[in-house]
């Protein structure tokens, strides 16, 4: 889990999600294990409850400003897709692992919750908090914009993919540390990786 030594304003939100109980359950989860290790979103997530206990006690119904509704309203929608978005966050690990393991090349594919983006899992290690999958987009076809919950490592087997500020086509390889976080990615005309990650990244809003 990463600690965030500065908050942004979707990490903001998803306090405040988490503070009204807003969160879908499996988002929920994450969170509550993300804030036992970092002061900064525990800090803002408490920093709630007064505002939150004072309209529990309001006599009349508090509308919250518009400003306020826009903000939450991509968040609370994105915590209801997360777990269809990221399938592999419901991938359990192998019973027991053997000491060679051999994932043959006639595997399924599985659909996201994003149109034309399927996944097909490799291997899980929960301990150490790590996944290895091969992701297939279709052409024309984005992943929105997310942040890593630790080091993230793709290689491009075919076609190409984009994202701001750059652009990889296959035999290209790139890295990203714990904590960054990746803009809305697109295919032009579709393509195949190979990606070890985390099993906690966190799924942003997208800013209009």
């Amino acid at each position: 889990m990463t600690q965030h030594s500065i908050l942004q304003d979707d990490d903001r939100d998803r306090a405040a999600l988490h503070a009204l109980g807003a969160l879908e359950k499996d988002a929920a989860k994450l969170y509550a294990a993300h804030l036992e290790v970092c002061d900064a979103c525990r800090a803002e997530v408490e920093s709630h409850r007064e505002a939150i206990d004072a309209l529990g006690r309001s006599p009349e119904p508090v509308e919250p400003p518009p400003s306020l509704r826009s903000r939450l309203g991509p968040a609370v929608r994105l915590g209801q897709d997360a777990a269809a978005i990221q399938p592999w966050k419901r991938w359990a690990p192998a019973a027991s692992p053997e000491a060679m393991t051999l994932v043959r090349g006639d595997g399924d594919w599985e659909k996201t919750g994003v149109d034309g983006v399927e996944v097909r899992r490799l291997f899980v290690d929960v301990p150490n908090d790590r996944l290895t999958m091969l992701v297939r987009m279709a052409a024309k076809t984005e992943y929105p914009s997310h942040r890593h919950g630790g080091v993230e490592e793709c290689f491009v087997l075919e076609g190409d993919i984009y994202g701001p500020g750059w652009e990889m086509r296959a035999g290209d390889y790139q890295r990203l540390e714990g904590g960054s976080v990746h803009g809305v990615q697109g295919s032009r005309g579709g393509c195949v990786l190979f990606i070890v990650s985390s099993l906690n990244d966190e799924l942003l809003p997208s800013r209009p």
